[in-house]
């Protein structure tokens, strides 16, 4: 692009939006490109990680909006997490002193824009659902749901002469009605490992038709009834392609197989698609989405390709490396110039020193000046991750341990984010056990049924808001012992227990539970506490959960056994095979960091160690 007519674009750019020119001029040719391109026309950019792609997306639909004229349709601006959607919002006010929310145009993630424009206002008219009140709503019900009333929507599948049920809720149907599967793995095989019969085939359809006419739909059921809804009404089709000629796609590479074929409908009908994505970093493989038809799609519809390949995020060392783990070939450029000399590290780890990790990362941190709250350590899985999370000389609190432990975490003066989860998760899990007989969620909080997982997080917070008198563990200016303070926990715990929605256990069944610790009656509550945790400062946390954010530091742990899924450091570099999702994983990991990439592997062989330190990392032993 030449210099007189980036001006030129940035000059147009600056009369519509809240920007200088000064600002704008610090776009790349890239970016002012992309701006600047007809909407005419379906377009796929492809933006690198830290290639500035938010900030892009937000000129690009500020500058749409504030020059869009048609009074009756608008943009609608897709993403698939409301944070995501909350952050374009939120540049799209800062550029064009409006909300991309305001009418006619949307904002807002994939799910809410069907069922508001879609699902909601029109599935009666497919599923004949009668409704309750005069409301036709469909209620969306998640896909691991086990709640009673589903067993009235279950059908049976027999397999080596054992009969499985599978509930509604546990498989998804295309719009068809001629393929079936589900997220679950053992399901999918049961689906999927031999032909259906007609009789089986049958009994799925029915099932889910009951389940649907009685006013319930999971996510994919809703996708499969949208689908159907624009196959079948062809005036229903036209409206929302006037409704929304253009439709904005950012993370494209999350789109699933039923949402890409949605859009294809009304891409037939005149609606231009610009999607917006990385698809090395599509790492939902377990919700069946594989970047490959994205890509396909793209070819096929013959989408003008544009790039985004300058990164803005991370030192080019650290660059290089994530590109060479997804045998990236086109170079992309690092705009922040490196802090350390060696940015990329190796740690080798054995079974008495893994438990140092966190420690030792700490130190780095500290060395290189940066903050905490903005490193974290990574793992491909939980499993990696937990003993590293709260390393604990004592494994495995008893009842009451566990409650002393939450209030510790709660109300510790240096408490931090891992410290409140802690407290969530030892308290859910002392009235799980205890009011619950054990049933509830261990992956929210040890959630009942009776609960959703916000109404229990509520709970708990507020339980725990209410403890102030049995913490700190002192009497009179000396630690209390265990004597002493169960009786004020036999006192407390009435006061709260009739919040337990849905309880199994009254408290006068279990008070006799609520006693002091074998041989501990004289030796102090804080005892309980002693070794029990090897601090540790850091969020540490899965790869999924950091995906779209940008860190100081990242400590990336592989599990130590080559058997685990996707999580041993082999499975991230494989030569020649770069679309596996393991690879974007690691990819994923790699390019989160801005200064410091870790990564701690088991004890290697010489030709493995020379192989990472092939690749730029600077094994440090």
């Amino acid at each position: 692009m030449k210099k007189n007519k980036k001006l030129t674009i940035i000059g147009k750019l600056s009369e519509k939006l809240k920007c200088s020119l000064e600002e704008l001029n610090k776009l790349s040719e890239q970016q002012t490109n992309y701006i600047n391109y007809r909407t005419s026309q379906s377009t796929f950019l492809e933006a690198c990680a830290g290639g500035g792609k938010t900030e892009v997306i937000g000129l690009k639909t500020a500058y749409e909006i504030k020059r869009w004229v048609n009074p009756n349709g608008g943009l609608a601006i897709i993403t698939f997490t409301n944070s995501a959607a909350n952050e374009l919002d939120n540049r799209v006010k800062k550029y064009a002193g409006i909300s991309a929310s305001l009418f006619p145009h949307f904002i807002g993630t994939f799910d809410s824009w069907l069922h508001s424009y879609l699902l909601q206002p029109f599935s009666h008219y497919l599923t004949r659902y009668a409704g309750k009140d005069g409301d036709k709503s469909i209620r969306i019900i998640l896909e691991d749901k086990h709640a009673g009333f589903l067993t009235n929507y279950t059908v049976n599948l027999t397999r080596g002469g054992q009969s499985r049920p599978i509930r509604a809720t546990q498989y998804y149907c295309s719009p068809n009605w001629d393929n079936f599967d589900s997220f679950d793995e053992d399901i999918s095989r049961l689906l999927t490992s031999q032909p259906l019969t007609r009789g089986e085939i049958a009994s799925l359809i029915a099932n889910k038709k009951k389940f649907i006419t009685a006013g319930f739909a999971t996510y994919s059921d809703a996708e499969m009834v949208c689908h159907q809804l624009l196959s079948a009404y062809p005036d229903l089709r036209e409206k929302i392609s006037a409704r929304f000629p253009i439709i904005f796609i950012d993370e494209c590479q999350d789109l699933s197989h039923s949402q890409i074929e949605i859009l294809n409908i009304l891409k037939s009908r005149g609606v231009h698609l610009h999607f917006i994505g990385d698809l090395h970093q599509a790492i939902y493989d377990f919700r069946k989405v594989d970047p490959s038809e994205t890509r396909k799609y793209v070819d096929e519809h013959q989408f003008v390709n544009l790039k985004l390949t300058n990164n803005y995020r991370s030192c080019q060392q650290i660059v290089d490396i994530s590109n060479t783990v997804i045998g990236q070939r086109i170079r992309v450029n690092a705009n922040l110039t490196a802090i350390s000399q060696t940015p990329c590290i190796i740690w080798q780890y054995d079974d008495t020193s893994f438990s140092q990790l966190p420690t030792r990362f700490d130190n780095l941190v500290a060395a290189h000046d940066l903050s905490i709250d903005k490193c974290a350590i990574l793992a491909r899985g939980k499993s990696t991750i937990s003993p590293l999370k709260s390393q604990s000389g004592k494994k495995d609190y008893s009842k009451v341990e566990l409650f002393v432990a939450a209030i510790e975490s709660w109300y510790k003066p240096s408490r931090n984010a891992t410290d409140l989860m802690n407290a969530l998760e030892y308290l859910g899990r002392f009235f799980c056990m205890l009011g619950y007989d054990g049933n509830g969620s261990f992956r929210e909080q040890y959630r009942p049924d009776s609960f959703n997982n916000i109404q229990w997080r509520q709970l708990l917070k507020k339980i725990l808001c209410q403890c102030v008198d049995l913490y700190p563990f002192e009497e009179n200016g000396n630690d209390i012992n265990w004597n002493s303070w169960i009786p004020k926990l036999k006192t407390f715990l009435p006061t709260v227990w009739h919040e337990l929605r849905g309880r199994t256990k009254e408290f006068a069944q279990i008070a006799r539970k609520i006693r002091v610790p074998n041989g501990e009656g004289n030796n102090s509550v804080k005892s309980a506490l002693q070794n029990a945790v090897i601090e540790n400062r850091f969020r540490t946390t899965t790869i999924h959960s950091v995906k779209g954010e940008t860190l100081d530091a990242v400590l990336l742990v592989s599990h130590k056994n080559r058997l685990s899924k996707g999580g041993h450091f082999s499975h991230w570099l494989r030569d020649g095979n770069h679309e596996e999702e393991h690879i974007r994983f690691a990819y994923v990991a790699c390019s989160r960091p801005k200064h410091l990439l870790v990564i701690a592997t088991p004890v290697l062989s010489q030709d493995e160690l020379n192989r990472l330190i092939n690749l730029g990392f600077i094994y440090q032993p």
